[in-house]
């Protein structure tokens, strides 16, 4: 889609650039113009009477004229598409002015007298060319964009209501009424969508978990291992898909600035007890001042968890998991560092998609396949990324970078917001 907008606004300038010279070319050849290029002249014996008169002023070919018309309009494409309306209207009405000045510095100092009507008109006629130029491209891309998107919530279902107002009476209203039913037709998605949400969270979700409860206090079985197994793993997955889903529903606009390092150091507590199981030495190298950045606390933590439980999960009894995070200038940059078998070369680049997990000798097989997945949604929503770099049977780093919070500011992290997040999370990878 970018490159279909530069291309347009490219054709854009070529046009009006082509319509520009041919108009000026016109009103400086035709002569139809004369009366403006007179008023200006006598203007100029008006305000130099004394230097007119002492001598000649002589006037400069046709294919001069014509040449300096042409290059005078064009110049304003140089701010026409940069500025807003008002702003290119203003400097616009400067540049005439400073056109008119300019042929009567040269009339003046050199004697030379370039008569001015082709310029002047044509660059009286630039802003409306490139703006109607622009506001047609615009309409169409606006046309296109709406019937592709009119077309995906066909696919998806939606039902199409009938078109507001003719679109012979004021095409613009025509156009508004359609953003409009569009809009309403993608509020009525998001709601069906947070509907969704809501059945999987208690719908589905509360039967497992009563399922679970059931499973033990009946006499086991050689079944109630394996339904155990199944039925937990469903959950797992119902947990994820919410998680998920909450994370690339968040509202950016709500986010408030928290501390990354009180943040990391929570999540390490978080994951200490499981570590302490295997016998894992947790080693963290955190900043002793905070690392402000603006986002969800609540995301964010389990971000961070699902990349430290599985660092957890996977490395063997009596190692190392090293914590590290650094900053500059403008981002900080945390590291898990395991001791694990590591991820296959050809599955690094796949395990942060959807129920992508990173199948192997030594991989665990009760993953949802969403852990990660969540971690590189919540990450791209708070305009930071994670990446992993991994030799199969030499463990994985995970890199997670945010970008620092400007206004830096001094207040602590909310701890009644963290008593609210649950300590041990089972999405993970």
């Amino acid at each position: 889609m970018n490159m279909f907008v530069s291309a347009m606004r490219l054709n854009d300038k070529i046009f009006t650039t082509i319509v520009l010279i041919l108009l000026s070319a016109l009103f400086s050849s035709s002569g139809v113009f004369t009366g403006v290029d007179r008023l200006i002249y006598e203007g100029m014996q008006w305000l130099h009477y004394e230097e007119a008169s002492d001598s000649v002023v002589r006037l400069v070919s046709l294919p001069v004229t014509i040449a300096t018309s042409v290059l005078l309009a064009i110049l304003p494409l140089l701010w026409l598409p940069k500025l807003t309306p008002c702003k290119s209207l203003m400097v616009n009405f400067l540049y005439l002015i400073a056109v008119i000045f300019i042929v009567y510095a040269g009339a003046v100092l050199f004697r030379l007298w370039v008569r001015p009507s082709g310029a002047l008109l044509a660059i009286l006629l630039a802003y409306p060319v490139w703006r109607w130029r622009r506001l047609d491209s615009a309409q169409l891309f606006l046309d296109r964009e709406l019937q592709n998107l009119r077309d995906e919530l066909a696919a998806l279902g939606m039902e199409q209501e009938e078109e507001v107002g003719v679109v012979n009476e004021d095409p613009l209203q025509y156009r508004i009424s359609r953003v409009q039913l569009t809009a309403k037709h993608l509020r009525d998605l998001h709601k069906s969508r947070s509907d969704t949400l809501t059945f999987i969270s208690h719908d589905i979700r509360a039967p497992l978990g009563a399922a679970m409860l059931l499973l033990d206090k009946f006499e086991n079985n050689k079944y109630t291992e394996r339904m155990e197994r199944m039925i937990t793993r469903a959950h797992a997955m119902a947990e994820g898909f919410l998680q998920a889903s909450r994370a690339e529903m968040v509202n950016v606009n709500k986010f408030q600035e928290l501390d990354m390092v009180s943040l990391t150091q929570q999540a390490v507590d978080d994951v200490y007890e499981i570590a302490l199981a295997k016998q894992l030495q947790l080693s963290t190298q955190l900043p002793e001042d905070p690392l402000w950045v603006r986002g969800d606390f609540g995301l964010l933590l389990r971000a961070v968890s699902n990349v430290l439980l599985n660092a957890v999960k996977y490395s063997p009894d009596q190692s190392e998991v090293k914590v590290l995070m650094t900053s500059d200038a403008q981002s900080l940059t945390l590291k898990v560092i395991d001791q694990g078998p590591g991820i296959p070369a050809k599955k690094v680049t796949k395990i942060f998609k959807r129920f992508s997990r990173a199948d192997g000798e030594h991989q665990a097989q009760e993953g949802s396949g969403l852990g990660l997945y969540f971690v590189n949604v919540t990450l791209r929503k708070h305009r930071g990324t994670v990446v992993a770099q991994s030799e199969e049977g030499r463990g994985a780093t995970f890199i997670i970078t945010l970008p620092l919070e400007r206004r830096k500011i001094n207040n602590p992290v909310d701890n009644e917001r963290r008593a609210l997040i649950p300590a041990m999370f089972s999405d993970s990878i």
